[in-house]
């Protein structure tokens, strides 16, 4: 392949990327994230605290904090940007074309591996910008570009080329092309979090070479930061401090041989999943692109045992849609938008009902752990709840049903929202008289995350932008970070009136929106 073609293959992955309406919303979520996290020192709380001293709001200090940070969540979020792609030639029609083409598999993928990670450094790059506008409006010390871009390369680069590397992997095997491949690198992403309390656990503070598996970098950034400030812990995020000690500044030689060393060898590492990628492309053969299809595989396996326990399900959604043909009017709709969203993801739902009935009879203190379960699994259930009609072909037949396509769209939040309320509500309604801002809260986020599932599937046409960042908000809520806007629903115990009421408030402005709004058109 010349270098002409190669480089129009890249640029042509990078537009693609670029053009999409989920990569500004993933973009605007990083840049507010990064503003929310620099907190202004007269609340009492700073973005970075050692020994309740603060550090002062320099180059240094916010380009490694707003680094961890957007290496959380681009950690997560560019995996879903990044990928798809295959499908998108699938459903396009391009797939025969590619397929037909003289280029060999290492070069297709290598084109889009390198689209994909350039995309995602553009977006790391804009990060970085706004960062420096923040210093301008709210740091301290004079604008110096070298610290971030010494993050940006090394601190952050690592996991976008894994990023970019599972992605293609899972466009180039047909097994991890759908929902699977979506929730196995969730599964993954947790995972880094074992090495932070690993690294910064007991004994001596210092660099290891087995935390060159931490591609993200946290483990590996947070230690070289201790071992520079010569402390046991540090604060990153929103803690409190004490104003009356002097405020300290985050002096220069972090990046020391080791740890560039081991940032360079997780670039290494980030680069592995693409040889089984070569080896295992489909290359759009239909017997390889499809094996959902394929009798006796896995899928017939697991509904083969999974049967008698879908028995109860499936009778109670057979009762639910006849309710819905006898009710006439957007009631006997709304029901049918129901039974509709549970037919669709019939495993979700039976993990989903297990979950609702446990946590009516379930003592109190395993109550919250199955109603965070079973908000997860409607979060995954709901990520699709209006894109399904654009990438399944039936918009047209949707729209033309009584209520048209506009009552259809705000339709299915209250479907959304209706399912949430009745997973949730028998948890809630035994804990309210302990915690009734918690189950208040939880609410207004079902009613918040309702209208930007339906709102986010019909402004991107995917689910994949509202399942990133359900899932990177979803594990925020279970942290304790003692920031109320960051326990969406009430399952940390951090929520106030204010989170409460602006979570509602954005809910309803979100439903106003989808009853003005009309559908967009497929493209």
């Amino acid at each position: 392949m010349n270098a002409g073609l190669c480089q129009a293959l890249v640029l042509n992955e990078w537009r693609l990327r670029s053009r999409r309406i989920s990569s500004v919303v993933i973009l605007l979520a990083v840049v507010a994230l990064s503003w929310l996290m620099v907190l202004d020192p007269q609340t009492g709380k700073a973005m970075m605290v050692v020994h309740r001293q603060r550090l002062a709001y320099d180059s240094q200090a916010l380009a490694f904090a707003t680094t961890l940070m957007a290496s959380l969540l681009f950690g997560l979020a560019g995996f879903y940007l990044a990928r798809g792609r295959s499908q998108q030639d699938l459903r396009c029609g391009t797939a025969a074309v590619l397929a037909a083409t003289p280029v060999a598999n290492a070069q297709l993928l290598g084109a889009r591996w390198l689209g994909a990670f350039g995309f995602l450094l553009s977006l790391g790059t804009v990060v970085m910008l706004t960062i420096w506008v923040l210093q301008l409006v709210r740091g301290e010390g004079s604008l110096q570009p070298l610290p971030y871009l010494q993050m940006l390369l090394l601190g952050l680069a690592p996991g976008l080329m894994l990023c970019a590397s599972l992605a293609v992997l899972a466009d180039a095997w047909a097994p991890l092309m759908g929902r699977r491949g979506d929730l196995l690198y969730w599964m993954l992403w947790m995972l880094q979090f074992a090495f932070v309390p690993a690294s910064l656990g007991t004994g001596a503070i210092e660099l290891s070479g087995w935390q060159v598996f931490d591609v993200n970098g946290m483990s590996p950034l947070l230690v070289g930061l201790s071992t520079l400030l010569d402390v046991r812990h540090v604060s990153v995020g929103g803690s409190p401090f004490d104003a009356a000690l002097p405020v300290l500044t985050m002096p220069a030689g972090l990046w020391s041989r080791e740890l560039v060393a081991l940032r360079l060898g997780s670039m290494m590492l980030a680069l592995l999943p693409l040889l089984p990628a070569v080896l295992l492309f489909h290359r759009y053969a239909p017997d390889r692109v499809q094996p959902r299809s394929a009798a006796g595989g896995w899928r017939l396996a697991m509904q083969g045992l999974l049967r008698p326990l879908r028995r109860p399900v499936n009778l109670a959604l057979g009762l639910l849609l006849g309710a819905a043909a006898r009710l006439p009017g957007m009631p006997g709709r709304w029901l049918a938008d129901l039974g509709l969203l549970l037919l669709s993801q019939p495993l979700l739902a039976l993990a989903m009902g297990a979950g609702a009935l446990a946590g009516v009879f379930a003592p109190a203190e395993v109550r919250p752990a199955l109603l965070a379960g079973t908000l997860c699994a409607w979060g995954l259930a709901v990520a699709d709840v209006s894109s399904r009609d654009l990438q399944s072909g039936t918009l047209a037949l949707a729209s033309a049903a009584p209520g048209g396509a506009l009552e259809r769209g705000w339709r299915q939040a209250l479907a959304a929202l209706g399912l949430g309320l009745l997973l949730a509500l028998p948890a809630l309604l035994r804990s309210a008289a302990d915690a009734p801002l918690a189950a208040l809260a939880c609410v207004a986020g079902l009613l918040f995350l309702s209208a930007a599932a339906t709102l986010l599937g019909r402004l991107t046409q995917g689910p994949r932008t509202f399942l990133a960042l359900f899932l990177f908000a979803f594990y925020l809520d279970l942290q304790r970070t003692g920031v109320p806007a960051l326990d969406l629903l009430g399952l940390a115990g951090d929520a106030s009136p204010a989170s409460v009421s602006g979570y509602a408030l954005a809910g309803v402005l979100g439903f106003a929106a989808l009853r003005a709004g009309p559908w967009p058109r497929r493209t």
